[in-house]
Protein backbone atom coordinates (compact mmCIF):
# COMPACT_ATOMS: atom_id res chain seq x y z
CA UNK A 1 0.00 0.00 0.00
CA UNK A 2 1.74 3.15 -0.92
CA UNK A 3 2.56 6.01 1.92
CA UNK A 4 0.16 8.31 0.96
CA UNK A 5 -3.22 5.78 1.37
CA UNK A 6 -4.20 3.22 -0.86
CA UNK A 7 -7.85 1.52 -1.03
CA UNK A 8 -8.61 1.60 2.79
CA UNK A 9 -7.50 5.16 3.17
CA UNK A 10 -7.20 8.81 1.98
CA UNK A 11 -4.49 10.27 -0.01
CA UNK A 12 -2.67 11.94 2.50
CA UNK A 13 -0.51 15.25 2.69
CA UNK A 14 2.80 16.15 4.81
CA UNK A 15 4.25 18.95 5.76
CA UNK A 16 6.10 20.98 8.92
CA UNK A 17 3.70 22.01 11.40
CA UNK A 18 2.94 25.81 11.86
CA UNK A 19 1.49 27.72 15.29
CA UNK A 20 -1.88 27.29 13.75
CA UNK A 21 -1.49 23.98 13.75
CA UNK A 22 -0.97 23.97 17.58
CA UNK A 23 -4.97 23.49 18.74
CA UNK A 24 -5.59 20.50 16.40
CA UNK A 25 -2.30 18.94 17.45
CA UNK A 26 -2.96 18.77 21.04
CA UNK A 27 -6.48 17.50 20.13
CA UNK A 28 -4.67 14.69 18.77
CA UNK A 29 -2.59 13.84 21.58
CA UNK A 30 -5.24 13.67 23.83
CA UNK A 31 -6.79 11.27 22.31
CA UNK A 32 -3.35 9.74 22.31
CA UNK A 33 -3.63 9.87 26.04
CA UNK A 34 -7.51 8.54 26.55
CA UNK A 35 -6.47 5.52 24.14
CA UNK A 36 -2.90 4.53 25.32
CA UNK A 37 -2.54 6.48 28.97
CA UNK A 38 1.12 6.43 30.37
CA UNK A 39 1.67 4.17 27.41
CA UNK A 40 1.16 7.20 24.45
CA UNK A 41 4.57 8.16 25.31
CA UNK A 42 3.41 12.00 25.37
CA UNK A 43 4.57 13.96 28.20
CA UNK A 44 1.32 14.51 29.60
CA UNK A 45 -1.54 16.25 28.58
CA UNK A 46 -1.17 19.19 26.22
CA UNK A 47 -3.02 22.59 25.71
CA UNK A 48 -3.04 24.32 22.27
CA UNK A 49 -1.27 26.79 24.28
CA UNK A 50 1.99 24.44 24.91
CA UNK A 51 2.08 23.14 21.82
CA UNK A 52 2.65 26.68 20.38
CA UNK A 53 4.94 27.23 22.96
CA UNK A 54 7.12 24.08 21.84
CA UNK A 55 7.01 24.97 18.35
CA UNK A 56 8.63 28.51 19.15
CA UNK A 57 11.11 27.06 21.72
CA UNK A 58 12.43 24.91 18.59
CA UNK A 59 13.80 27.42 16.51
CA UNK A 60 16.32 25.60 13.73
CA UNK A 61 16.45 22.38 15.93
CA UNK A 62 13.46 21.14 16.39
CA UNK A 63 10.20 20.47 14.51
CA UNK A 64 6.58 18.92 14.77
CA UNK A 65 5.13 17.60 11.12
CA UNK A 66 1.52 16.67 10.49
CA UNK A 67 -0.34 14.97 8.02
CA UNK A 68 -4.22 15.78 6.85
CA UNK A 69 -6.45 14.59 4.31
CA UNK A 70 -5.01 15.59 0.20
CA UNK A 71 -6.52 19.06 -0.28
CA UNK A 72 -6.82 20.00 2.88
CA UNK A 73 -3.82 23.07 3.82
CA UNK A 74 -5.83 24.94 6.17
CA UNK A 75 -4.17 24.19 9.56
CA UNK A 76 -7.51 25.37 11.39
CA UNK A 77 -9.18 22.72 9.77
CA UNK A 78 -9.41 19.78 12.07
CA UNK A 79 -8.50 17.28 9.86
CA UNK A 80 -5.13 16.60 11.27
CA UNK A 81 -4.54 12.99 11.17
CA UNK A 82 -1.42 12.49 12.98
CA UNK A 83 1.82 14.13 14.28
CA UNK A 84 5.63 13.61 14.80
CA UNK A 85 7.67 15.40 16.70
CA UNK A 86 11.23 15.81 16.80
CA UNK A 87 13.04 17.67 19.77
CA UNK A 88 16.65 17.46 21.09
CA UNK A 89 17.47 15.86 23.87
CA UNK A 90 18.26 17.81 27.10
CA UNK A 91 20.48 15.05 28.22
CA UNK A 92 22.58 14.37 24.83
CA UNK A 93 24.68 16.92 22.63
CA UNK A 94 23.68 15.70 18.60
CA UNK A 95 20.68 13.34 19.82
CA UNK A 96 17.18 14.22 19.16
CA UNK A 97 13.95 12.95 20.94
CA UNK A 98 11.45 11.48 17.80
CA UNK A 99 8.12 10.22 18.66
CA UNK A 100 4.87 9.63 16.12
CA UNK A 101 1.00 9.41 16.92
CA UNK A 102 -1.46 8.98 14.74
CA UNK A 103 -5.43 8.37 14.85
CA UNK A 104 -6.33 4.92 15.08
CA UNK A 105 -8.26 5.11 11.14
CA UNK A 106 -4.70 6.58 9.92
CA UNK A 107 -2.81 3.60 11.15
CA UNK A 108 -0.97 0.86 8.86
CA UNK A 109 -1.07 3.09 5.80
CA UNK A 110 2.32 4.05 5.58
CA UNK A 111 1.55 7.55 7.47
CA UNK A 112 3.92 7.08 10.37
CA UNK A 113 6.63 5.75 8.09
CA UNK A 114 6.06 8.73 5.90
CA UNK A 115 6.02 11.52 9.37
CA UNK A 116 9.22 9.45 10.81
CA UNK A 117 11.08 9.98 7.37
CA UNK A 118 10.11 13.86 7.15
CA UNK A 119 11.31 14.02 10.81
CA UNK A 120 14.70 11.92 10.35
CA UNK A 121 15.47 14.17 7.38
CA UNK A 122 15.07 17.37 9.32
CA UNK A 123 17.59 16.24 12.20
CA UNK A 124 20.42 15.12 9.59
CA UNK A 125 19.75 18.40 7.95
CA UNK A 126 20.43 20.30 11.62
CA UNK A 127 23.34 18.16 12.10
CA UNK A 128 21.99 15.61 14.66
CA UNK A 129 24.33 12.49 15.12
CA UNK A 130 21.50 10.58 16.85
CA UNK A 131 17.38 9.83 17.08
CA UNK A 132 16.31 7.53 20.24
CA UNK A 133 12.44 7.31 21.74
CA UNK A 134 10.33 5.28 23.74
CA UNK A 135 8.16 2.80 22.77
CA UNK A 136 5.00 1.84 25.56
CA UNK A 137 5.08 -2.11 26.83
CA UNK A 138 2.94 -4.00 24.73
CA UNK A 139 2.59 -1.80 21.62
CA UNK A 140 4.06 -3.87 19.51
CA UNK A 141 2.42 -2.08 16.23
CA UNK A 142 5.24 0.93 17.83
CA UNK A 143 8.25 -1.69 18.00
CA UNK A 144 7.19 -3.09 14.29
CA UNK A 145 7.15 0.46 12.57
CA UNK A 146 10.60 1.80 14.47
CA UNK A 147 12.27 -1.79 13.90
CA UNK A 148 10.89 -0.72 9.93
CA UNK A 149 12.97 2.56 9.80
CA UNK A 150 15.91 1.16 10.96
CA UNK A 151 16.26 2.12 14.84
CA UNK A 152 17.79 -0.35 17.31
CA UNK A 153 15.69 -1.26 20.36
CA UNK A 154 16.54 -2.44 23.60
CA UNK A 155 14.32 -3.29 27.02
CA UNK A 156 14.57 -0.62 29.21
CA UNK A 157 12.14 -0.41 32.47
CA UNK A 158 8.86 -1.41 31.55
CA UNK A 159 9.11 -0.70 27.74
CA UNK A 160 11.11 -0.45 24.89
CA UNK A 161 13.65 2.23 23.97
CA UNK A 162 14.91 2.93 20.37
CA UNK A 163 17.73 4.46 19.11
CA UNK A 164 19.00 5.14 15.20
CA UNK A 165 22.54 6.50 14.29
CA UNK A 166 22.07 9.51 11.69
Amino acid sequence: MPPDGGPSGPELTYRQAGQADAGAIAAIGSQMLDELGDGSGLPGAMTPADVSERISAYADKGAMFVCLPAGRHGAREKGLCGFAALEPDPQEEGCVVMGVWLLPATRRQGAGRELALMALEFARTVGYTKVRGTLPSGNEAALAFFSEIGALAQVVGGGMQYELPL
